[in-house]
């Protein structure tokens, strides 16, 4: 019950104050019109009320399914399910003035890269709060699989409870139990589908990773639906690239593969002293360094006024100013593109040989 309370909260309340506190009822695009217009209806929060319908519904559904996954016996006693709402202590909701929210597909995108940022040490935390294997050798859990016409099983009441509060956020007609379970039941779950079958396959290998199973074990996965066909095998190495360096480097070989990165630990610099200390360090000339998808310098424009003037500034915020986005509150780095000219190319050489990638730089800001 209190799972099913505070998840109430969380989507009928939380998630709607979170919304209107990004986008509030005035707000306007960058062309002046109301962000809340047109095909777009402006929400409003829920107040939990235990003797309103659809949040009892909720609950004892919600709470019923939860339980029957962990083989706990259901109840449906009012006057228990009532006690034990009143026992649940709902935490203050304070909702953060720097999230951002997607308002179209481009903004989606974007904010996905940025998830990208950082999301190997994201990996390591979670995986540092997984509970010890040996912990839940005894936990029996059951999966929920979704039959309409069992009455005593809470699916439909739960669709119901569910797609009838979401209705009242944004005050439009609500269906009945009878209606929400012929909709239902024409839904047909896409399981089994390529997406879905590339998901299972790289689940399986994130067990092995939990499992700290030896390399021997992982697998490259193929699969094609329309054959049938399904493989395995065992990856190969990653490919390598070389580059002799010169600088307090020199006579040193840097080895690497798409894998693996730079860290530079210089702070809150200017663009200008990291590419001293890329050139001092590495003995090789910046010819372009980007951030993503955009272009924060090269060397053929650095005569430009504002190329010297964005010297100047601090690297990641240059980042910030040049792709239009705010760098992530969450972020302690941000990953650089940097490219140098080889001095070895002859002038027949091609554009690729005349240029040295470098691996990816996690130039760390804080």
């Amino acid at each position: 019950v209190r799972w099913a309370r505070l998840k109430y909260e969380v989507l009928y309340h939380n998630d709607i104050i979170q919304l209107l506190t990004v986008y509030p009822a005035d707000k306007k695009d960058e062309k002046g019109v109301p962000f809340w217009s047109g095909t777009k209806r402006r929400p409003e929060p829920l107040k939990f009320d235990s003797k309103r319908n659809q949040d009892f519904d909720f609950i004892v559904a919600a709470a019923n399914m939860y339980a029957s996954v962990f083989g706990i016996p259901k109840c449906t006693d009012e006057k228990a399910i009532l006690e034990a709402l009143g026992k649940v202590v709902v935490p203050k909701f304070v909702p953060d003035k720097s999230l951002k929210i997607a308002a179209n597909d481009e903004e989606a995108k974007n904010q996905e890269e940025e998830k990208m940022e950082g999301v190997e040490e994201k990996i390591q935390k979670l995986t540092a709060s997984l509970p010890d294997a040996s912990t839940l050798k005894e936990l029996k859990i059951n999966a929920a699989k979704f039959e309409k016409d069992d009455p005593t099983n809470f699916h439909i009441d739960f669709i119901t409870a569910c797609s009838n509060l979401r209705a009242m956020n944004y005050r439009i007609k609500m269906e009945s139990k009878h209606q929400t379970k012929f909709i239902a039941g024409k839904i047909i779950p896409a399981i089994a589908t390529t997406t879905a079958m590339v998901t299972g396959m790289v689940c399986l290998e994130w067990y092995k990773i939990l499992q700290k199973l030896p390399i021997e074990k992982y697998r490259n996965s193929y699969c094609n639906l329309a054959l049938p066909l399904f493989t395995e095998s065992e990856p190969y190495p990653p490919e390598k690239k070389t580059i002799k360096l010169a600088g307090e480097k020199k006579g040193e070989t840097l080895s690497f593969s798409s894998w693996e990165t730079i860290d530079v630990k210089m702070g809150s610099t200017s663009m200008k002293d990291f590419l001293k200390y890329w050139y001092k360090t590495y003995g090789y000339k910046v010819s372009s360094l980007g951030y993503g998808v955009t272009n924060l310098y090269m060397a053929a424009q650095k005569s430009l006024k504002h190329v010297r003037a964005m010297l100047k500034k601090p690297l990641a915020e240059v980042a910030a100013e040049r792709s239009g986005t705010e760098l992530p509150t969450t972020a302690d780095y941000i990953k650089l593109t940097v490219v140098c000219d080889n001095p070895d190319a002859d002038e027949n050489a091609s554009d690729a040989e005349q240029k040295l990638e470098f691996p990816p730089v996690r130039f760390f800001f804080k």
